[in-house]
């Protein structure tokens, strides 16, 4: 009896001492979700007949735990680029808003993309659509990298 006792609390000590080794879940901010480099393409958007090396692509850099600055790169027809700062980040039911002031400029969310050589995954897609004041509108669709 003694030496089951022993062998228990031996195989109990032997237990609680080994490294926690459950999976634990990451403290990610919105904007450690966000932050990166969108590309588009053919496939996300068909409208956009340019080379892939004219391709436009956004770039979403930190600012602080819920800010973040928005750059569109537009290389063709001439090299234009689009900088927004302090956007403000939102988690909603099925994406993440990006919005400035009370408006909603992009969302990302989670859905099939689409590779350069058309392959389907999953992945990160971001749209975004701005009112530059006139009538004119940037729409952009990109996955991220």
């Amino acid at each position: 009896m003694k030496k089951r006792l022993l062998f228990c609390s031996f195989v109990g000590i032997l237990t609680a001492c080994q490294r926690e080794g459950d999976i634990q879940p990451t403290l990610t901010t919105l904007t450690g979700e966000v932050v990166g480099t969108y590309r588009t393409n053919f496939y996300l958007d068909p409208s956009i007949a340019l080379s892939s090396g004219q391709l436009p692509y956004a770039e979403i850099k930190a600012e602080s735990d819920s800010t973040v600055t928005l750059v569109i790169h537009r290389p063709a027809p001439a090299q234009t680029d689009w900088t927004i700062q302090h956007v403000s980040l939102s988690r909603q039911s099925t994406n993440i808003q990006l919005n400035v002031g009370s408006s909603t400029i992009a969302t990302l969310q989670n859905d099939r993309v689409f590779t350069s050589n058309g392959m389907e995954k999953e992945g990160k897609l971001l749209r975004i659509t701005l009112q530059d004041g006139s009538e004119s509108t940037l729409s952009f669709s990109g996955a991220k990298q």
